[in-house]
């Protein structure tokens, strides 16, 4: 079967859980704006116009019998002709002093609209988005295959522009090596962050700086594809690693390690939480330092699809795509994983970064170590 039956199945199927909603809501239609939905709903069809927004400038109205395609005349023909020529919709043009996509929707439908974000012109309007992400962040079989393939290109990629670096670089020109590679190779950028030296060991969330790096680095590269977030972090030495760069790398490796051992079928991210402090306490760290950081938990379309907090009682599923983030001053431990039947999959290995076994709550892996150049 062609790669574009086989998406074209998977958008069949979409469909068919988006009207389960609206059967089970009672709705007119579901409209959906928000530009993961719609990676999802099309089996990764772009329309990533505007980078710093999630609200995509065309809708999708699904209804018991249709899906039309809502696009303003800069759009219409891109997305009907480019990017979702495999799935089963119906096209509506709007210019944009036409009143927008609500508008457009009021025309085509009478009744409650579902929708994933607020739009204008739709008189009554029900929020969706959690029963959107219930589908949305268990993947079905195609989309696991799309994980995996992208999923070895991204970390490839952080491990290619990692090697090419050298003393005297600066963080900027870093950064614009990686986000070079990432579009070459269809990514869009998500995040990009790069800390040096002192820089790495005093900031958590080292936004790139002017910075010329001189000993070592973290790196952190955000790449999605087919809209599909590869969130994935390391950490570079020129020569031999500081000691206390390393016993941070391995204790931040086991703590992750250690909540790997925990994302198991049916635990609650709740559970987990709860179970934080000793996490960090087993891996020789101060009892708060888990306060310092969030660390993360399902993700997918969403870079998080569901965080671990005290008042979560969502319980992981086979087929959740797991993303935690924990961190310490220099270093962060960030990888995808894959939550299957036998336990988890590592999405993000590259096999020519080096790596070494760490073992936490009777569980050892395979993860990242520094890498040395």
């Amino acid at each position: 079967m062609s790669e574009q039956s086989v998406r074209s199945r998977e958008v069949e199927t979409k469909l068919g859980q988006v009207r389960d909603i609206i059967a089970r809501k009672k709705l007119a239609g579901v409209l959906i704006t928000r530009k993961y939905n719609i990676y999802w709903l099309t089996a990764g069809g772009n329309n990533q116009v505007l980078y710093d927004m999630q609200e995509s400038l065309i809708g999708i109205l699904v209804t018991e019998k249709s899906a039309v395609v809502i696009a303003e005349n800069g759009d219409y023909s891109r997305v009907m002709e480019e990017e979702f020529s495999h799935c089963p919709f119906e096209y509506q043009m709007i210019y944009w002093c036409s009143g927008g996509i609500g508008v457009k929707t009021a025309e085509l439908v009478e009744g409650p609209v579902g929708v994933d974000n607020p739009v204008d012109g739709v008189k009554k309007q029900v929020n969706i988005d959690g029963e959107l992400a219930a589908y949305r962040q268990v993947f079905l079989d195609p989309e696991i295959g799309r994980l995996r393939k992208y999923g070895k290109e991204a970390a490839s990629i952080l491990t290619r522009v990692a090697r090419g670096v050298q003393p005297g670089m600066s963080e900027r020109e870093v950064a614009a090596e990686l986000s070079k590679q990432f579009v070459l190779n269809g990514f869009n950028v998500a995040v990009i962050l790069i800390g040096g030296d002192e820089r790495s060991l005093k900031y958590r969330h080292q936004v790139v700086s002017d910075h010329k790096i001189k000993k070592h680095f973290s790196l952190c590269g955000v790449g999605k594809k087919a809209g599909i977030t590869y969130p994935i972090n390391r950490v570079i030495s020129f020569g031999t690693p500081p000691p206390e760069l390393e016993d941070k790398n391995r204790r931040i490796e086991t703590v992750f390690v250690h909540l790997n051992s925990l994302a198991t079928v049916g635990t609650s991210l709740g559970s987990i939480y709860a179970k934080l402090p000793q996490i960090y306490m087993d891996a020789g760290l101060e009892e708060e330092e888990w306060m310092r950081h969030s660390i993360g938990g399902t993700m997918g379309y969403h870079p998080r699809e569901q965080v671990v907090g005290e008042s979560n009682t969502y319980k992981l599923q086979e087929k959740n795509v797991i993303g935690w983030n924990p961190s310490l001053p220099g270093v962060m431990a960030e990888d995808v994983y894959l939550l299957g039947k036998s336990g988890l999959e590592f999405i993000t290995y590259d096999e020519k970064w080096p790596h070494e076994e760490r073992s936490a709550n009777g569980l050892t892996q395979i993860r990242p170590s520094i890498l040395v150049i």
